[in-house]
C-alpha cells in the first residue's frame, strides 16, 4: 500500500468553529474555579504595577555609586508574583475541578 493512500484513508476532516464552540459553551464553571480565573488576571495586573513600582537600579549605575542613575523595570518581581499567582490559580481551579467531578457522580447516582 502507498503511504499517501493510507494516509488518505485514516485522515480525519478538522472540527468545524461552531462544534468547538459549543464544546467549549457546554462547560459551566463553579465558583472555585471563577475564583481561580479571576485570581490569575489580578496577580497578573499587580505583578505588572508592582514591577512598575519598585525598580531596580541599572546594571551600568551600580558601579558609579551608593545611589541609583538609572532604573529599570524589575522583571524579577514582576515574574515572581506572576508564578505565585499562576499556583494559587490553579490549586484553586483544581478544587473546583475536583468539586464539579464529584457533583457529576453524585447526580449519577
Amino acid at each position: 500500500m502507498d503511504l499517501f493512500e493510507e494516509i488518505n484513508q485514516q485522515k480525519k476532516e478538522l472540527p468545524k468553529v461552531s462544534k468547538i464552540a459549543k464544546d467549549v459553551t457546554k462547560y459551566k464553571y463553579n465558583a472555585y474555579q471563577i475564583l481561580a480565573i479571576v485570581l490569575f488576571i489580578i496577580c497578573f495586573i499587580i505583578g505588572i504595577v508592582l514591577g512598575n513600582l519598585f525598580p531596580v537600579c541599572g546594571s551600568a549605575s551600580s558601579f558609579y555609586g551608593d545611589y541609583c542613575l538609572t532604573s529599570e523595570f524589575n522583571v524579577t518581581l514582576m515574574v515572581f508574583i506572576w508564578a505565585i499567582g499562576f499556583l494559587v490559580s490553579v490549586i484553586f481551579f483544581a478544587i473546583g475541578h475536583t468539586i464539579s467531578l464529584l457533583n457529576m457522580i453524585y447526580e449519577k447516582l
